[in-house]
């Protein structure tokens, strides 16, 4: 569902702020209203991975998000295939300038385990998504650039670029964020070498009270010929409590 167009008398401030705007302004509105801003919400999310032979595998798993002492955490469940109910994964936005942490429940393992920053391209859940699309901080707001406006999919969209570390598997990420809801409509990925790697784009948007969610988006490996879509098939207000995004609340279930 497409969000609804600004009324006319806002167009002209808008399109002044969006002059004035920095990048690093940008990249943090885009990141905390971006395209999957469940903060206080769960929702229910289909992945579905079709190699490049066309073989499909889906995945269902749901995800709440919660502010928490002014960092973002997110924790996902999976439900099924039975071969990965049960796995959980808490996600705890970078404090300053460090990298976000995430930490890893396997049910057969019965344990918990942290991805180390060298494990950051490793793919996620056998998906084309990996370790480093689950977190940021907002360090990384600060190496944004922007450049020259753009138009995607009939959008007007702002376009920031930033080299990422040496901990990442990307030499430079290119995202075009929506100028109307700050979700990313487009990220270009490029590999270390700076060969295309991978690019993300968002199908389709849903208005959920205030806010714009992607219901509908994929991530191409353009180097392996896989894609991996991401659909949300349920979104509701979310009441956890601050005990529910820690580590010992990954192995309760």
């Amino acid at each position: 569902m497409q969000s609804h167009l600004a009324w006319a008398t806002f167009l002209l401030p808008c399109a002044i702020c969006w002059a004035d705007e920095s990048a690093s302004e940008i990249a943090r509105k885009s990141r905390e209203r971006g395209a999957l801003n469940l903060l206080d919400l769960t929702a229910v999310m289909k992945l579905t991975t079709v190699d490049k032979e066309g073989h499909p595998k889906e995945q269902v798993l749901t995800s709440s998000a919660k502010k928490i002492d002014g960092r973002a955490r997110s924790i996902a469940r999976f439900l099924r295939p039975p071969s990965v109910a049960g796995v959980a994964v808490l996600t705890v936005e970078g404090k300053g300038d460090e990298v976000a942490e995430i930490s890893l429940y396997l049910p057969k393992l019965k344990r918990v385990r942290r991805i180390a920053r060298t494990q950051r391209g490793q793919s996620f859940m056998d998906t084309d998504f990996n370790y480093a699309d689950l977190g940021a901080s907002g360090a990384e707001d600060r190496d944004v650039k922007r450049l020259a406006d753009d138009r995607v999919d009939g959008r007007d969209a702002f376009v920031l670029t930033r080299s990422p570390g040496s901990d990442s598997p990307y030499g430079q990420v290119t995202a075009f964020v929506d100028k109307e809801t700050y979700v990313p409509l487009k990220v270009e990925y490029r590999d270390r070498e700076g060969k295309p790697f991978k690019r993300y784009r968002s199908i389709k948007l849903r208005k959920f009270k205030d806010r714009t969610l992607a219901a509908e988006s994929v991530m191409e490996n353009l180097q392996s010929g896989s894609k991996t879509t991401l659909e949300l098939t349920q979104v509701e207000e979310s009441h956890l409590g601050d005990d529910a995004f820690t580590e010992r609340a990954l192995e309760r279930g």
